[in-house]
């Protein structure tokens, strides 16, 4: 009867046992052991100045790799900042530029009304006063609407599509132009007598137009929420607005883009005028005759009557929309 050796519980891993008892390889082994008895140290320093000279460099073009890819986008950063200061900049100075205009105006007006009154023309001064009204070169007081139009709540950001490629579709729940367009539109049907967008006067030659992202009133830009005043009957314009073509589209914005809406009975507002226009027309008054009957205009030599552009004596009932 034969004996068998027994076996090492560790026998199905040679490899391993291998590795662990003999770490370094036979040949590796060998080289080391002739360097030793040459001399030299049985291993290659890791700390030699080559290989630290050669490591500092990679750590160089690393460094400057990295600045060099951040540059565009701090160059970038930069031109952007610049734009904005300079947008800022102009934007402030067209505003007092306007403001100084509504001043000048507002003196002109009064040296105007006072040199007709003293030339007697009480008519031709009422009806000068009729015409700015409507040409909308006024500000006007009196009751009327507050409609304030806002962007839908903003929600969670949208998750980035699987495909780069594919284009975002547009966020229906904020304003556009045409939105507002229709609004306004309405409150003219309505019988609104003047209407302002975020203080700005909308007359006959005044246009609701976008420009990328932003809404234009004659090329000033818009900041939501954007706030409309208009001045009617207070008894009609409310419920003649909320039964035609604007209030129903309003009322679908907020149904189904959540869009907001808000509108408001007040019983005194302001509409500012608008101090862009200026006079288009001018003509002199015929001389003036020696009658007994009294004539609708009165007329005297020298004098002249004034017109702004548009003429008409009714409030406009449109706006301009941008083809």
């Amino acid at each position: 009867m034969s004996m068998e050796r027994p076996r090492r519980r560790d026998e199905s891993m040679t490899l391993i046992t291998e590795m662990m008892e003999r770490p370094l390889d036979p040949g590796y082994a060998a080289a080391a052991e002739r360097r030793t008895q040459s001399g030299l140290p049985a291993a290659t320093g890791l700390r030699s100045p080559l290989l630290i000279i050669v490591a500092i460099l990679i750590g160089a073009l690393l460094g400057a790799s990295a600045l060099a890819l951040r540059a565009p986008t701090t160059a970038t950063s930069k031109i952007k900042a610049d734009l904005v200061t300079r947008i800022e900049d102009r934007r402030a100075h067209a505003d007092s530029q306007t403001a100084l205009i509504a001043s000048l105006r507002n003196q002109i007006n009064t040296a105007q009304a006072a040199a007709l009154n003293q030339q007697s023309q009480g008519a031709l001064t009422a009806e000068l006063s009729k015409l700015e009204l409507a040409a909308g070169t006024v500000p006007v007081t009196g009751p009327g609407l507050v409609v304030t139009v806002d962007d839908a709540p903003s929600g969670p950001a949208p998750i980035a599509p699987a495909n780069p490629g594919t284009a975002a579709a547009p966020d229906q729940g904020k304003v556009i132009a045409t939105d507002l367009q229709i609004v306004v539109n309405g409150l003219w049907e309505a019988g609104a007598e003047a209407i302002s967008i975020n203080g700005h006067r909308l007359t006959s030659r005044a246009a609701i137009r976008s420009a990328g992202a932003a809404i234009l009133v004659d090329y000033r830009p818009l900041i939501r929420p954007y706030v409309i005043t208009a001045i009617g009957d207070p008894g009609s314009l409310g419920v003649e607005f909320a039964d035609n073509s604007g209030g129903s589209y309003l009322q679908s914005l907020t149904s189904n883009y959540q869009i907001r809406g808000d509108i408001q009975n007040r019983s005194s507002v302001v509409v500012p005028g608008e101090p862009t226009l200026s006079l288009q027309e001018a003509q002199p008054l015929p001389p003036a005759v020696t009658s007994h009957t009294r004539t609708a205009q009165p007329t005297t030599s020298g004098g002249a009557t004034s017109t702004t552009e548009p003429s008409q004596t009714t409030a406009p009932r449109t706006t301009e929309t941008s083809p």
